[in-house]
């Protein structure tokens, strides 16, 4: 696995985590939990740790705004309208959500605190409020494209995944996937800024959104990973939108693919089936580099982690255990 991968997290004062530390990712890791536990939250931690690249500032606030767009795409659009002011006061708001903030990993150690006024630690590099002033000069910082949220995929988000996995030229693999997922497809691409599918039986590209919300988040994905290549892709509640039936082939492109693109993944989901299918094709696979997250509060309402590796997993779901979190 390349250095740059994710293996531990330390996590301090970011909403529900207080002082918290999880260890032993491996390349796919999927993190389960009661609801509300925190999974999501996690796989943010993760997200905002491994995006600061050349301990920059600008990657640490790109990273920021992709989490807060992550929840709302409304919230993006008037953050790209907003005057100069408008637009630092947006940020602050957001660093002030941060306060005190602490992310450490092999990648990264960053904080975010407050004196008189905002201070940002990057490894050895320390930012103050002044220097969110020339970031304007740049306009508006976009969001990053490694961040797959649950509540929605936007065709622009879908345009740079696909434009990442074709600089990749992966453009037969993302055909062959859809094939596979329905033998009637046989092309994906984005014309006049439409994500379209062409279907052999009308004999015509078909818009993407008359195929549901399953094969938007499968293509999104893919193309992803793909885009990622040695990098890092998250999924917030990878099962959402896609039958039961397509799980087995969902994890089998992603297992897959992640290994081929040399891309570490970290999905949160609150379904049995999805965690049951996760263990029932890695093992058929015979893909040992997995790992489940299991998130849950001991006696005193402190946050933890339990990291299963493959044969731990595998054994937990042999005897039938709860594994999603206590």
């Amino acid at each position: 696995m390349a250095k740059h991968l994710l293996e531990y997290i330390e996590i301090k004062d970011f909403k529900c985590f207080k002082d918290f530390k999880a260890e032993g990712f491996k390349r796919v890791n999927l993190i389960g939990g009661k609801n509300n536990v925190g999974k999501t939250a996690f796989m943010e931690a993760c997200f905002i740790n491994s995006s600061v690249r050349d301990t920059s500032i600008k990657s640490l606030i790109k990273a920021l705004v992709s989490v807060e767009v992550s929840r709302s795409q409304e919230w993006f659009y008037n953050l790209h309208d907003s005057s100069r002011n408008e637009y630092i006061n947006s940020i602050l708001d957001i660093l002030n959500k941060y306060h005190n903030s602490h992310f450490k990993s092999i990648v990264n150690d960053i904080t975010i605190f407050f004196e008189k006024e905002i201070n940002i630690k990057i490894n050895d590099e320390k930012y103050i409020q002044d220097d969110l002033d020339y970031l304007f000069n740049e306009t508006v910082i976009p969001q990053r494209y490694n961040f797959i949220s649950s509540l929605y995929i936007s065709s622009k988000q879908l345009d740079e995944l696909y434009a990442g996995a074709k600089i990749a030229r992966k453009r037969k693999e993302i055909d062959e996937f859809i094939n596979n997922f329905d033998s009637d497809l046989i092309e994906y691409d984005i014309i006049k800024d439409t994500p379209v599918c062409f279907s052999k039986n009308l004999e015509s590209y078909v818009n993407l959104n008359e195929y549901g919300n399953g094969l938007k988040r499968y293509i999104s994905f893919v193309c992803a990973i793909w885009a990622n290549e040695n990098g890092c892709v998250f999924i917030d509640e990878i099962e959402n939108g896609v039958h039961h039936s397509h799980l087995d082939m969902l994890w089998k492109v992603i297992l897959e693919t992640s290994k081929d693109a040399n891309c570490q993944v970290f999905a949160t989901t609150h379904s049995k089936e999805c965690i049951d299918s996760y263990a029932r094709v890695s093992k058929k696979l015979e893909e040992d580099d997995i790992a489940f997250v299991a998130l849950g509060k001991n006696k005193k309402s402190e946050l933890k982690s339990l990291v299963l590796d493959f044969e731990m997993f595998q054994t937990e779901i042999l005897q039938d255990h709860e594994v999603r979190g206590w």
